[in-house]
């Protein structure tokens, strides 16, 4: 697709190539902005300068991640943040469950971390918090992370050390053991 002008075909696959990653699109937003004005608006402009730049869009390369630097992008623009570098410079969803009787429990598990885990992202500054969510949670690779923020791959290693590094103190009461009274 590093063509000028796309055919009808290649500009009707490209778009639904693109609904494939709106969800994706929509959580990235939500962590940005938390305003669901702000993220229909994020999205929208994501999905249509991504149309707009279909003919940019080089074949065989990660579309997803392609998606969220145009959505990041827009959003540095939106808010008027200026590209800076911070001063002084995974999650893991096993869907195998033992056996049935540990469902439940898993599940009140899962929900009470996810929640503790979503409030504690959210205090996270934002150059922390975007680098932990697109490597740890979105799965991207360190390169795509780093051209996503527009940064060097060595600042994205540093954002994350810092960023896990705060969630640890955030969550420190899923890394207690529990008494032998409390079992």
């Amino acid at each position: 697709m590093d063509r000028l002008s796309l055919s009808e075909d290649e500009k009707d696959r490209f778009a639904g190539s693109l609904l494939g990653h709106l969800d994706a699109l929509y959580s990235f937003a939500w962590w940005l902005t938390h305003r669901r004005e702000e993220i229909e608006d994020l999205v929208q402009e994501t999905l249509l300068r991504a149309l707009r730049c279909a003919h940019q869009f080089e074949s065989g390369t990660n579309l997803k991640a392609w998606l969220f630097s145009i959505l990041k992008h827009e959003w540095f623009r939106r808010a008027g943040l200026a590209r800076r570098e911070v001063s002084a410079d995974s999650f893991s969803d096993n869907p195998e469950r033992p056996g049935r009787e540990w469902a439940i429990e898993t599940d009140v598990i899962r929900s009470a971390l996810q929640k503790d885990l979503g409030e504690a992202l959210r205090t996270l500054p934002e150059e922390y918090r975007s680098a932990v969510l697109l490597f740890d949670l979105y799965g991207f690779s360190l390169k795509e992370t780093a051209k996503i923020l527009a940064i060097p791959d060595g600042t994205v290693k540093s954002r994350l050390a810092r960023g896990r590094q705060m969630l640890r103190g955030r969550l420190q009461a899923y890394n207690r053991v529990p008494d032998n009274d409390e079992l």
